[in-house]
């Protein structure tokens, strides 16, 4: 899969889904302090396990969900690539190719997600929330840096998943 796509649009790109879903954390945050304040009265209190299932299904679920969604089915982008011309070809299945390459792709982010959550619960840094978090910056790099130096620029959501990002005219 030869490609000489310019890595600079797919960080282009990365930063309009990045604001996409910000826009949506915020409205999702907003949302739930107003339930919080004028309904409840109160901000509830969560156990460490419920405010993890809590983070997952509000955050982490929908976004990957939301990506797989536009990935899977014609143009095969995401709003950020859409936006700068870009789409992904999967080599196979698109469906399954899509599943993991996204849930790949947002696993920093809930591993991120993961370790603080246990930091603030334990306010210490314990074994467990160490590695969730050095799990979560070594992939996060990883990606990054295999995209930037990678001839291709692939990153490993992509490799696993047989898929790769191009411009929307080839």
């Amino acid at each position: 899969m030869e490609n000489n796509l310019d890595v600079k649009l797919r960080f282009k790109a990365l930063f309009f889904d990045y604001l996409r879903i910000l826009v949506g954390l915020v409205t999702l945050f907003i949302t739930l302090m107003s339930i919080f304040k004028f309904i409840l009265k109160k901000i509830p209190e969560f156990t460490e396990t419920q405010m993890q299932w809590i983070t997952f299904f509000t955050t982490v679920f929908p976004v990957t969900v939301f990506f797989i969604l536009k990935e899977v089915r014609k143009p095969y982008a995401s709003f950020g690539k859409e936006k700068v011309g870009l789409k992904v070809r999967y080599t196979g299945n698109p469906v399954k190719g899509s599943i993991v390459r996204n849930i790949l792709k947002f696993l920093p982010w809930h591993l991120g997600h993961v370790s603080v959550i246990k930091l603030a619960y334990r306010n210490t840094f314990t074994i467990p929330a160490t590695l969730y978090y050095g799990s979560s910056i070594s992939l996060l790099i990883t990606y990054i840096l295999m995209a930037i130096f990678r001839k291709d620029p692939r990153h490993l959501p992509d490799i696993l998943s047989g898929s790769q990002v191009i411009r929307t005219l080839e």
